[in-house]
């Protein structure tokens, strides 16, 4: 069984609190299992810790590129301080090419050392294929792409964008694997020992007009004047917190509702587990869509049930049966959606146990972290044999 040292190329494109963490469950699961050895490449800025993985910085000088493409400003410290730093290892792990110039500089390197590349790809952005950037940037990303051995995606959503920005051929379609994110079902679970407020909903997320808080606050507002014991915890933190916060006062509901800066995994764990309800409401925007949504997963593993939107991919990775789904904008069915959860013991417990059920089965760290591995070894014997 190889003992892989694989190299995660992300300086620029990396921190704490992101879905990376997600994805870097399956990394240390793959340590700890079959000692595999994975080591994270960022800039010396990245707000990146983990103690159970191996961190090189790189400087960010050395990868900074030319006006509208990615080739590099100053070749020899990327080729110094970047290519160097990527050779032996069996695989590099980068970003998509499509977005990050770091994607392509990976696959730079991995072309130099004939080491197979694989790229992560997550995001829905719209309209990419039309910007001054990307008219640029498109031969190189295209080269980059079938430079790579393997393309993770966390839903069939994400593999549509490829086709939008014209990748439509089998030798980029063919690289696909749909993964997901895994859950620490771990540390996500429910816990007898947390008091949990049955009428507390928790929301996830940005502070972003894409995220839609504006109308969990208006859908909720109806929901907490006739029952005060309703409370709604937001957590998170952006640019659009005094937009909601004037809502929030306008609807006169400041007594019931609470903003909660972002905390640790673990933190977020024990927020879920003393909540009784999780909301989210992402809309698509002109240049924007979601992806997948972890913090959905992550909540139906704690026993919570969940009211969502159908925006972008979440509709793949939550059921009908799990989920209550309401139309992007529609306050009134998000409102009904509440009151059904809060005062409906039966379909409560029924949501409950079923999203439990259902993320053990699909999203666990084992679960995706064997499927990550079965195609991992597919991929380094069939380089063995030159295929």
């Amino acid at each position: 069984m190889p003992q892989l040292r694989i190299a995660i190329y992300r300086p620029g494109v990396i921190a704490n609190g992101t879905a990376f963490e997600a994805m870097a469950l399956i990394y240390k699961y793959l340590q700890r299992k079959y000692g595999w050895e994975f080591t994270v490449i960022k800039d010396e800025e990245d707000p990146f810790e983990d103690k159970n993985l191996k961190v090189i910085n790189v400087p960010k000088k050395s990868r900074k590129t030319m006006p509208f493409t990615p080739l590099p400003l100053k070749p020899f410290g990327f080729r110094r301080d970047v290519v160097k730093v990527l050779k032996g290892y069996d695989i590099i792990l980068s970003v998509d090419p499509t977005i990050y110039s770091q994607g392509i500089h990976a696959a730079y390197a991995a072309k130099k050392w004939s080491i197979p590349l694989v790229v992560d790809a997550s995001l829905t952005t719209m309209g990419a294929g039309y910007s001054l950037f990307w008219k640029g940037h498109k031969k190189f990303a295209s080269w980059a792409l079938k430079q790579s051995s393997l393309i993770w995606i966390p839903t069939p959503k994400t593999a549509e964008r490829f086709r939008d920005l014209g990748y439509r051929d089998e030798s980029i379609l063919s690289r696909l694997i749909v993964l997901g994110h895994p859950v620490d079902t771990e540390l996500f679970k429910i816990n007898n020992s947390v008091t949990t407020e049955r009428k507390t909903i928790i929301c996830v997320a940005r502070l972003v007009l894409e995220k839609g808080i504006q109308y969990i606050i208006e859908a909720v507002a109806p929901v907490i004047r006739e029952d005060k014991e309703v409370k709604l915890r937001i957590v998170g933190s952006g640019p659009a917190k005094n937009f909601l916060t004037r809502l929030i006062e306008d609807e006169g509901i400041s007594n019931n509702v609470e903003f909660t800066d972002p905390v640790s995994h673990s933190n977020v764990a024990s927020l879920y587990q003393s909540s009784g309800l999780f909301i989210g409401h992402p809309i698509s925007i002109s240049d924007w869509e979601e992806f997948f949504g972890v913090v959905n997963i992550e909540a139906m593993a704690c026993g919570l049930p969940i009211i969502t939107t159908r925006c972008g991919g979440i509709t793949y990775l939550a059921r009908e049966d799990i989920a209550s789904f309401v139309e992007e904008r529609d306050i009134v069915a998000t409102t009904e959606a509440i009151k059904g959860l809060l005062y409906s013991d039966e379909l409560y417990m029924t949501r409950s146990q079923n999203g439990i059920e259902y993320v053990n089965r699909k999203y666990s760290v084992n679960v995706i972290g064997e499927k990550y591995r079965k195609y991992v070894l597919n991929l380094i014997e069939s380089q063995a044999h030159g295929s």
